[in-house]
């Protein structure tokens, strides 16, 4: 797999050589970077969702509403959920009602509105997003360990530098 991907971004280059050679030192950059993270991206969520759904019985996007309950420590209403979610999820309805079926979250009266629900974790659901993530944990540090301690430093730094440029231009 590893010399595929090289290949593949090689692949990339020649055909931006030979192809497109006037806008060459403009693309380069998005070959050379943007997309070996995504690429990075890709194989990571792949390795994600093989233990999600091998061990688990979750979706990614489940994962992140039990994991966004999880950080929050209570129940949250259907829309602040959506907001505090790393990834968004198009089907909030449909994904809340998977997980209730599942028995891994709960929906109880809120409090302020009597009309509206909540979503709560419940104990099945604590224990299965607290054992996934920690998978997630070790699979990360898997990966990392594939470099130096300065490398992951460094790599650090610039990725927050990009999270603080791109979230600042919006």
């Amino acid at each position: 797999m590893k010399k595929d991907m090289l290949a593949f971004l090689e692949e990339k280059h020649k055909f931006l050589e030979n192809n497109l050679y006037e806008h060459y030192h403009q693309y380069k950059t998005v070959v050379d970077i943007g997309l070996p993270l995504m690429l990075v991206n890709k194989l990571f969520n792949e390795r994600k969702e093989k233990v999600f759904t091998t061990k688990y019985n979750i979706s990614s996007s489940e994962f992140d509403v039990l994991m966004a309950l999880l950080f929050h420590g209570k129940p949250m209403s259907p829309t602040h959920l959506y907001e505090s979610m790393i990834f968004s999820s198009g089907g909030m309805t449909k994904l809340l009602k998977k997980l209730e079926e599942k028995k891994l979250i709960r929906r109880i009266p809120s409090q302020k509105d009597k009309r509206s629900l909540l979503v709560a974790l419940n104990r099945a659901g604590k224990k299965l997003a607290a054992d996934a993530f920690g998978d997630i944990v070790k699979i990360n540090m898997e990966v990392l360990s594939k470099l130096q301690e300065d490398e992951q430093t460094a790599l650090e730094n610039l990725l927050k530098k990009l999270l603080a440029e791109l979230s600042e231009s919006e």
